[in-house]
C-alpha cells in the first residue's frame, strides 16, 4: 500500500526475469497449495506433476519446501498425511537436486511424526510411519548419493556403486532392509485402517489412505530386486552360516511383500492406476547360484495419465496481465472464504437428508454390486485352483505308477542281496577262524621270546661277573709282575754286593713264590679265556634265535594285518549290504505312504475348495439379505428423522427464552467475579511493589548485619499485624498483605542466616543456626496454615514471632566480627616482607663472601648465593602475582566475604603463604651456613626443594577460585616455572660446587704402601657402612616427621589446634 503513494516515476520497474520467476513461484505456490489441502481425497495428479515439473524448471526443490513449511501440517491431519505423500512423489520422480534440499528438513519430518504419533487413532499414527519412511529415506540417499530418488538401478550400475566389495555388499543390504521395512510397516498400518471391508477402497476417505502406497509399491520392487541380487553376490562370496539372517529377514519381507501385493491387486481402485507384480510362491534359494538364472525381475507400472483438463478459471483469467491476475485471485479468495451460516430451514434440511439418503442408497448398490463381481472373480479363481489341483492329482498319479514299478523293480532285486549276504557271512566265519589260529601262534612265539629274554639277561649278567673277575686277575698278575721285578733286581744288587748267603735264600724262595703265584694267575687267565670263548659263542646263538624269532614274529605280525583287514573289509561289506536291504525296505513303506497321503491330500484340498464355493454362495445370499435389511433400515430412519425435526422445531422456542434468562445470569455472575479478581490483583500488586522497594533498599546497604536485622524487623511487624486481625472476614485484604509479608520475609531471614551459617566456621554455631532456622519456618507454616483455614492465629503468629527474633539475634552473634583474627591479605602482606628480608639478606652474604673468601672457595660461594639470589627474585615476582591475582577477585569488602563464604580455601591459602616465608627462612639460614663453613651443601639443595614445593602449594591455593582466562593466573603460572627453573639452577649448582669440594679434598695414593692401603680401605668400608646405616635412620626419622606434619596440619585445619598447640 505504501507504494501506490509514491510518484509514479520513483517506482522501480521490473525487468521480464522477475516478472517470470514471480509468475513461476505464483503458479508452484497454488499448484501445491492445491495438492496439499484439506479435503479427504486423494492428491490430484496434474497438481503434483506440475509441482514435480516446477523443480526441473527451477533445478532445485527450495520453492516447494518454502511453500510446504507454511501449510497447517501440524493442525490439520489430511494436510500432513498429503504433505507426506507429495514429498515422497517429489523425492522420486523431481529434480535429482531434491533429495540435496531436502536433507536440511530431515529434523522438521522426525518433529512431525513425532507429533502426530499421540493422535493414537486414524491418521496419527499413519503420519508417524510416513515420516519415519521418509526419514529412512533420505537418511539412505545421504549414505549412498549414487542411488537414484526412483531406485531404479542396472545390475553393473549396482556392482559399481558397491565398488565389488563383499563388506559394501553387506552393508548396502542391511539398509536396503531397513528401507523395506519401513515401506512394510506403512502398508500395513494403511490396510489395518481400512479394515476388512473392501468398499473402502471406493470411497473418498480410503483412496486418500491408499493413494500415498503407489510410490510405496514402487520403491518396494525397486528394493526387492537390489536385495536379491546383493544376496546372491554375498553367497557367492560368503559361507551360508555367516549370511543366516539375511536370508531369515529376507523370507519374512518376502511374505510381507506379497500379501501388500496380492492386497493391492484385489482392490479395485488400484486396477487402473498400477500394474503390480506376482511374485513366485517361495522366495529364492540363495544356495545354488543357478537360481538367480531363472530370476525375473519385478516390475511395478504406472500406466500414463489422460490429458489434462484446462483449468476453468485459468482459462478465463488471462494471466499475463497482473490486474487480472489479482482479480482472479480475489475471486479465488472469495469463493474459499467460508460464507456466514443463517438458520436452517427445516424444509431445506429435509430435502438435504432425503438427499443424502438417497445417495447412501445408491452407494450401498454400487457396494453390492461390487460384491458380486468379487464374488464372480473369486468363483472362477477357485475354479482355477480346482482345475490346478486336479492337474496335481493326475500328475501324482503318475508318480506313483513310476514308485510302484521302481518297488517292483528292488523287490526283484532282493533275493540276490540276500543271497550275497549269506556268501558274505560265511566268508566272514572262514576268516575269522584263520585269524584265531594266527592269533595263537602269534601267542606262543611271545612266549619263547620273553624267556630267551631272560635267558639273555642271566648271560649278560654272568659275563659282567667274569669281566670284574678278569679285570681283578690283571691287576693282580701286574702287581705280581712288578713285585717280581723288583726282587729280581734287588738279588741283582745283592748279588754285586755279595750279600750273606741266608738273605740270598730268603730272596730265591720268595722268588720262587711269586712264581708259583704268577703261574697259577697265568692258569686262571687261560680259564677266563675259554670262558670268555664260550659266551661269545653263547651270545652269537642267542642273536641268531632271536633274528629268527623277530622274523617269524613280522612275518605272523604281517599275516594278521592282512587278516584284519580282510575281516573289516568282508565286515564293512557286510554293513553296506545290510544298510541298502533296510533302505530298499524303507524306501518300499515310504513309497506306499507317501503316494495314499498324497492321494488323500489332493482329495481333502478338493473337497475344501467345494467347501469354500459353498461358503462364498452363502455369504453372496447372507450378504444381500443384509443389503435389503439396511435398506429398509434407512428408509425406517428417514420417517423417524421427520418426525424428530417437527418436534425440534416445537421445542425451539422453549429453548430460546430458556438460554436468554441463563445469559443475564451468567453476566451477573461474571461481572461479580470480575470485581472479586481486580481487588485481589489490586492488593497482591500493593504487597509486591513494598517487598520490591526493600529489596531496592537492601541492595543499597549490601551489609549482612544491617539486612538481618531489617528483614527480622520486617517479620516481627507483619506478624504484628496479622495477630491483631482477629476475624479474617471483612478484613481479606489486610490479612492478605499480612500473609504476603510474613512469608517473604521470613523467606529472606533464611537466606540470610544460611549465608551466616556457611561464613561460619564453628560446626555448633552451624548445627545451631539451622536449628533456629528450621524451628522458625515450622511455627511460620502453623501459622499460614490457620491463616489458610481461615481462622485466627494469635497464639501461633507470638510463637512465630519470637522464633523470629531469636533466629535474627544468632545470625547476629555470628556476622560479628572477630578483631583477633588474621585475614588472607595480613598473610600475603607477611609473606611480601619476609621474602624482601630474605632476599636482602642473602645479598649482604654475597657481599662478605666476596670480601672475605678467594679462590675455590670465593668461586663456590659466590655461584650459589647467584643461584640463591635469582631463586628468591623468582619468588619475588610470583608473591607479586599471586597477590595481584587476588587483587582481581574483587575490592577488600567482597574478598573478605569471599574468605568468610570459603573457609577452608582461605585457611589453605594463608597456610600456603605462611610455607612460603617459612621456606625463605629456612634457605637463607642453609645458604649461611654453607657459606660460612658451618653446614652442608645438602641443606641449601633441601631448602630449595622446600622453596619449590611452598610455591607450587601457593601457585594451587590461588588458581582454585581465580577466573579462567585472566591475564594474572597466565603470569602466577609463567611464574611458577620460572621458580621451577631456579630451583633447577640452585640444585645443579650445589651439586657442582660438592664435586669441586670433592676434586679438592681427592686423596693422594701414590705414596701409600700395600698396608697402608689396606688398613685406609677397611677404614672406608667402615665409613660406608656407619653411612648407610645412618642413611636409614634418618629416611626413618624423616618418614615420622613428615607423618606428624600431616597430622598437626590436618588438626589446624579442623581448628582443634593453632600453630601445633591446643
Amino acid at each position: 500500500m505504501a507504494s501506490l503513494s509514491l510518484p509514479r516515476v520513483l517506482q522501480l520497474k521490473k525487468n521480464s526475469l522477475d516478472a517470470e520467476r514471480e509468475q513461476f513461484e505464483k503458479t508452484q505456490t497454488l499448484a501445491i497449495q492445491k495438492a496439499i489441502n484439506t479435503n479427504e481425497t486423494p492428491v490430484k495428479e496434474k497438481h503434483v506433476r506440475s509441482t514435480i515439473i516446477g523443480t526441473f524448471r527451477e533445478q532445485s526443490a527450495i520453492t516447494y519446501w518454502m511453500v510446504a513449511v507454511r501449510l497447517p501440517i501440524q493442525d490439520n491431519r489430511i494436510v500432513a498425511w498429503k504433505f507426506c505423500h507429495v514429498t515422497h512423489k517429489l523425492l522420486r520422480e523431481g529434480h535429482p537436486a531434491c533429495l540435496d534440499d531436502s536433507q536440511r528438513h530431515i529434523s522438521m519430518i522426525e518433529n512431525l511424526g513425532k507429533l502426530w504419533v499421540h493422535l493414537r487413532e486414524g491418521y496419527g499414527k499413519l503420519v508417524h510411519l510416513y515420516c519415519n519412511l521418509l526419514v529412512c529415506k533420505l537418511k539412505f540417499h545421504a549414505r549412498n548419493p549414487r542411488f537414484p530418488g526412483n531406485m531404479q538401478l542396472t545390475a553393473d550400475e549396482l556392482d559399481a556403486i558397491a565398488e565389488n566389495d563383499v563388506n559394501n555388499y553387506f552393508q548396502l543390504c542391511v539398509e536396503l532392509f531397513d528401507y523395506m521395512d519401513e515401506i512394510l510397516n506403512l502398508q500395513a498400518a494403511v490396510f489395518d485402517s481400512l479394515g476388512n471391508a473392501r468398499a473402502n477402497s471406493m470411497t473418498a476417505s480410503g483412496q486418500c489412505r491408499l493413494a500415498a502406497l503407489i510410490p510405496c509399491a514402487q520403491d518396494a520392487s525397486q528394493l526387492y530386486d537390489c536385495n536379491v541380487r546383493l544376496l546372491f553376490r554375498l553367497h557367492a562370496a560368503l559361507p551360508a552360516d555367516t549370511l543366516l539372517g539375511h536370508r531369515e529377514r529376507f523370507r519374512q519381507q518376502f511374505k510381507k511383500l506379497s500379501t501388500f501385493y496380492k492386497h493391492a491387486s484385489s482392490l479395485q481402485y488400484y486396477r487402473n492406476l498400477l500394474t503390480l507384480p506376482v511374485l513366485p510362491s517361495n522366495p529364492p534359494n540363495f544356495l545354488l547360484q543357478s537360481e538367480f538364472g531363472t530370476y525375473v525381475t519385478p516390475v511395478v507400472s504406472v500406466p500414463e495419465p489422460p490429458p489434462d483438463e484446462p483449468d476453468a478459471v485459468g482459462a478465463l483469467v488471462d494471466t499475463s496481465d497482473a490486474l487480472s491476475q489479482s482479480t482472479s485471485d480475489q475471486f479465488e479468495e472469495f469463493e474459499s472464504r467460508p460464507s456466514a451460516s443463517p438458520q436452517p430451514d427445516p424444509v431445506v434440511e429435509r430435502d438435504r437428508l432425503i438427499d443424502h439418503l438417497q445417495n447412501e442408497l445408491k452407494r450401498m448398490r454400487t457396494e453390492v454390486s461390487q460384491l458380486v463381481q468379487e464374488r464372480n472373480s473369486m468363483l472362477g479363481s477357485m475354479r482355477e485352483h480346482c482345475i490346478r489341483l486336479e492337474t496335481q492329482l493326475q500328475t501324482a498319479k503318475a508318480e506313483l505308477e513310476d514308485e510302484k514299478q521302481r518297488a517292483v523293480a528292488l523287490s526283484a532285486e532282493t533275493p540276490e542281496i540276500k543271497q550275497k549276504l549269506v556268501q558274505t557271512e560265511e566268508m566272514a566265519k572262514t576268516i575269522d577262524e584263520k585269524f584265531q589260529k594266527l592269533k595263537g601262534a602269534y601267542t606262543q612265539l611271545r612266549e619263547e621270546h620273553i624267556v630267551l629274554i631272560r635267558k639273555k639277561a642271566e648271560v649278560d649278567k654272568m659275563a659282567a661277573n667274569l669281566r670284574a673277575t678278569a679285570a681283578q686277575h690283571e691287576t693282580a698278575k701286574m702287581s705280581l709282575q712288578q713285585q717280581l721285578n723288583d726282587r729280581m733286581k734287588d738279588v741283582e744288587l745283592l748279588q754285586q754286593s755279595a750279600s750273606s748267603s741266608e738273605e740270598i735264600e730268603v730272596y730265591k724262595s720268595e722268588i720262587a713264590n711269586l712264581r708259583s703265584e704268577l703261574e697259577q694267575s697265568r692258569e686262571k687267565e687261560n680259564e677266563f679265556q675259554i670262558l670268555k670263548a664260550s659266551m661269545e659263542a653263547l651270545e652269537i646263538e642267542h642273536k641268531t634265535v632271536k633274528t629268527e624269532q623277530e622274523d617269524k614274529i613280522l612275518t605272523i605280525s604281517n599275516e594278521l594285518k592282512e587278516s584284519k583287514e580282510i575281516l573289516e573289509k568282508v565286515m564293512q561289506e557286510k554293513i553296506d549290504k545290510d544298510t541298502e536291504l533296510i533302505r530298499v525296505k524303507e524306501e518300499l513303506l515310504g513309497l506306499r505312504e507317501k503316494s495314499g497321503d498324497e492321494y488323500k491330500k489332493v482329495v481333502e484340498e478338493k473337497e475344501e475348495a467345494l467347501k469354500k464355493i459353498i461358503e462364498l454362495s452363502e455369504t453372496h445370499a447372507k450378504e444381500k439379505e443384509l443389503s435389503e435389511a439396511r435398506i429398509e433400515h434407512v428408509e425406517h430412519m428417514r420417517l423417524n428423522a421427520e418426525c424428530e425435526l417437527q418436534d425440534l422445531l416445537q421445542n425451539n422456542s422453549v429453548l430460546e427464552a430458556d438460554v436468554a434468562a441463563l445469559k443475564r445470569q451468567l453476566d451477573e455472575a461474571q461481572r461479580e467475579l470480575e470485581k472479586q479478581r481486580l481487588e485481589a490483583v489490586t492488593c497482591v500488586g500493593e504487597a509486591a511493589l513494598a517487598l520490591t522497594n526493600e529489596a531496592l533498599a537492601a541492595l543499597e546497604r549490601s551489609d549482612a548485619q544491617e539486612s538481618t536485622l531489617l528483614a527480622s524487623q520486617l517479620a516481627v511487624e507483619a506478624f504484628e499485624q496479622l495477630d491483631k486481625c482477629s476475624e479474617i472476614k471483612g478484613n481479606e485484604e489486610a490479612v492478605m498483605k499480612s500473609a504476603i509479608n510474613v512469608a517473604h520475609n521470613t523467606a529472606q531471614l533464611v537466606g540470610y542466616v544460611t549465608e551466616a551459617s556457611h561464613v561460619s566456621t564453628s560446626l555448633e554455631l552451624t548445627d545451631k543456626l539451622q536449628n533456629e532456622c528450621r524451628a522458625m519456618l515450622s511455627s511460620t507454616r502453623e501459622c499460614l496454615e490457620a491463616v489458610r483455614g481461615g481462622r485466627a492465629a494469635g497464639t501461633r503468629c507470638g510463637e512465630a514471632r519470637a522464633r523470629v527474633l531469636g533466629a535474627a539475634h544468632a545470625a547476629a552473634a555470628a556476622l560479628r566480627p572477630d578483631g583477633a583474627a588474621r585475614t588472607v591479605d595480613d598473610e600475603l602482606d607477611d609473606m611480601d616482607a619476609a621474602i624482601e628480608h630474605a632476599a636482602s639478606q642473602i645479598e649482604e652474604m654475597l657481599a662478605a663472601s666476596r670480601a672475605g673468601d678467594s679462590g675455590v672457595k670465593l668461586e663456590v660461594n659466590g655461584k650459589i648465593l647467584d643461584a640463591c639470589t635469582t631463586l628468591m627474585a623468582a619468588v619475588k615476582v610470583l608473591v607479586q602475582d599471586a597477590r595481584q591475582l587476588q587483587n582481581e577477585l574483587g575490592d577488600q569488602h567482597s574478598r573478605q566475604k569471599m574468605y568468610r563464604k570459603n573457609p577452608q580455601w582461605s585457611e589453605g591459602l594463608i597456610s600456603a603463604a605462611k610455607a612460603v616465608v617459612f621456606a625463605a627462612k629456612l634457605l637463607v639460614s642453609s645458604a649461611d651456613e654453607a657459606v660460612g663453613g658451618s653446614g652442608r651443601m645438602e641443606g641449601v639443595s633441601a631448602a630449595a626443594h622446600e622453596v619449590a614445593g611452598s610455591t607450587a602449594q601457593l601457585v594451587a591455593a590461588s588458581r582454585a577460585r581465580a577466573p579462567p582466562q585472566t591475564p594474572a593466573l597466565t603470569r602466577l603460572t609463567q611464574a611458577s616455572r620460572g621458580v621451577a627453573a631456579a630451583t633447577g639452577a640452585l640444585v645443579g649448582a650445589v651439586r657442582a660446587a660438592s664435586a669441586r669440594l670433592n676434586e679438592q679434598e681427592a686423596l693422594d695414593t701414590s705414596a701409600l704402601t700395600l698396608t697402608a692401603t689396606r688398613i685406609l680401605e677397611m677404614e672406608s668400608k667402615v665409613r660406608s657402612l656407619e653411612l648407610e646405616s645412618a642413611l636409614d635412620a634418618e629416611r626413618a626419622r624423616l618418614a615420622a616427621l613428615r607423618k606428624r606434619h600431616y597430622l598437626l596440619a590436618q588438626q589446624e585445619e579442623n581448628g582443634s589446634i593453632t600453630n601445633g598447640k591446643e
